[in-house]
């Protein structure tokens, strides 16, 4: 089902058309995740609207898709540079059979989806850098934003974001971000049909979601550590005031961070900026 059709004049203006929404939904198999689309051509944040559909009701799978974000931001309340019609914005209302305290197991499975989805697209490959990027060669080409809304021991709902860059040229990234992020586009030079991504991530997110229902994160652990960018690798963490540094050895079930320091102890991370330092 499809809600909220986009401005077709405003679309028609721009060089790529927008999203053609009856290839993404013909024949689309799955069970919990794209059960409706809302589309959008602007929206200030697909997670700002996806959370007020999600404090209205609306039901787990449904995704909110915007062509251009006016307030697209990531993690931290960083900005996200969300230019019209070559990439991906998407959210998804998710309603978890989870403790509160694993909500961060969203953004896990999430990662192992959308690198799965990515990498099928691109021969060298893509990786995971925590807690919430897709790499490739070592560039930024996705991030994902979980925000959840919880009371006592009982998950209301979860909103997943997730950004893409597609067919994103390098000459149009600011140049704050060129030397760290990229593009399918960049990665294979060749233009990616999106509704054929996009299809490919709601079936894969759809699948991830479903191993986490019914077996847990374990179950989806072996795949994320499999693409884990960071893994015994030494690394500089920023938390609020202090800064660590030691070698980064992988996640807890709590999808927080190991990290074993220069003095030899174990630290867990829960939220802060790792920046991987020269091997």
């Amino acid at each position: 089902m499809v809600a909220h059709e986009p401005d077709r004049k405003r679309a028609a203006e721009q060089e790529t058309p927008p999203l053609k929404l009856n290839e993404i939904l013909d024949g689309l198999a799955t069970q919990r995740i794209g059960t409706k689309l809302h589309y959008f051509a602007e929206l200030d944040s697909t997670n700002i609207f996806a959370r007020r559909l999600a404090e209205q009701g609306a039901p787990a799978g449904e995704i909110v898709i915007a062509e251009r974000q006016t307030r697209g931001r990531g993690r931290l309340g960083r900005s996200w540079v969300s230019p019209p019609f070559v990439n991906l914005y998407c959210s998804v209302v998710l309603r978890p059979r989870l403790f509160p305290k694993y909500v961060p197991q969203i953004t896990l499975m999430a990662a192992v989806a959308l690198a799965e989805t990515v990498a099928s697209f691109v021969p060298s490959g893509a990786a995971i850098k925590w807690p919430n990027d897709i790499l490739v060669n070592g560039k930024k080409i996705a991030g994902i934003l979980t925000e959840a809304s919880w009371s006592s021991n009982h998950i209301e709902f979860v909103v997943l974001g997730i950004g893409v860059n597609l067919n994103f040229p390098a000459a149009l990234m600011p140049e704050a971000i060129r030397q760290r992020a990229t593009s399918l586009l960049i990665a294979t030079g060749q233009t990616v049909q999106r509704e054929t991504f996009l299809r490919r991530l709601i079936q894969d997110l759809d699948r991830c979601y479903g191993v986490l229902e019914e077996s847990g994160f374990d179950a989806l652990a072996p795949r994320w550590e499999a693409r884990f960018d960071l893994r015994d690798r030494r690394v500089r963490v920023e938390i609020m005031d202090e800064v660590v540094f030691g070698a980064a050895r992988g996640i807890d079930r709590e999808g927080a961070l190991i990290v074993e320091r220069d003095d030899g102890e174990l630290q867990r991370i829960i939220a802060g900026d790792v920046i991987p330092l020269e091997d």
